[in-house]
């Protein structure tokens, strides 16, 4: 376990120092993140607060919640894929995975950063909406929240290392990432609610992990609900974990040991 943790703060650490020797575009990310807040802050202006779908929120921090989440969703679903990709064609792709150390560790182990990243960029978001546009959010539900957010991420790495695998097979961009991201966007409730669409659309949202994600962030951080009202989107969350997560490690096994046989580890 020490070993494995030591691996992946190697891949952390690695990835902050190209990370941060860009100090200007660090910076003006986080410049970015207040110029987003504020056009949420505006454009939920013209959104009626009595909206069937917004569970008696407000406009703003519904919205805002959101797509700030999804953000943190679309990093798990891109980051894999796109570390697979740089590794491949920096050549040190096959160096790492025919090391000692088990592909899980490696595949997770080079996605951490971006985790950690997309962590504080939520982070950020939520301060600036709590100390510039006053919103209030409960705490006293951070335990169904922590368990929300780790399922969202174990049940969107499953996809995301789906992608990965097709990338490291096929050495293409993956569509599966796109078609995802545009479906999570459409019937995820991250800007509008699924109520909104027509009612033979709507079912399609309760087979996407964002979908409860977000009521149990919602529901934790603007409505203080605690683990007996939220009990339902977790459960549904695990199931989605347990069929995802364990079927995209398996699908990259897969790829991992035809692309060994097949001699194209380096190729790209």
């Amino acid at each position: 376990m020490i070993r494995m943790l030591e691996k992946m703060w190697a891949f952390v650490k690695r990835d902050f120092i190209e990370e941060t020797s860009y100090r200007l575009a660090f910076v003006l990310q986080v410049f970015g993140l207040l110029l987003s807040v504020s056009a949420f802050f505006f454009v939920t202006k013209m959104i009626d607060p009595d909206t069937p779908g917004l569970d008696g929120i407000d406009p703003f921090p519904w919205m805002l919640l959101g797509i700030s989440f999804q953000y943190y969703f679309s990093t798990a679903l891109y980051a894999f894929a796109s570390r697979i990709r740089d590794e491949q064609v920096l050549g040190t792709l096959e160096a790492m995975l025919v090391s000692p150390t088990p592909t899980s560790v490696v595949v997770f182990a080079s996605a951490t950063w971006d985790f950690l990243w997309g962590g504080l960029r939520v982070i950020l978001y939520l301060v600036i909406a709590k100390l510039v546009f006053g919103i209030p959010l409960h705490f006293e539900g951070l335990g169904p929240l922590a368990v929300g957010i780790v399922l969202t991420l174990l049940s969107s790495a499953g996809i995301g290392i789906l992608s990965a695998s097709f990338i490291l097979y096929f050495k293409r961009g993956d569509p599966i990432n796109m078609v995802i991201s545009g479906l999570t966007m459409f019937f995820g409730s991250v800007v509008f609610p699924v109520q909104q669409l027509p009612q033979v659309l709507q079912p399609i949202s309760q087979f996407l992990p964002i979908t409860w994600s977000l009521k149990v962030v919602r529901g934790a951080l603007l409505k203080g609900l605690g683990f007996a009202e939220l009990s339902g989107e977790l459960l549904r969350l695990a199931a989605l974990t347990v069929v995802l997560l364990p079927a995209g490690l398996y699908l990259a096994r897969i790829a991992i040991r035809k692309a060994k046989q097949e001699g194209s580890l380096v190729k790209y």
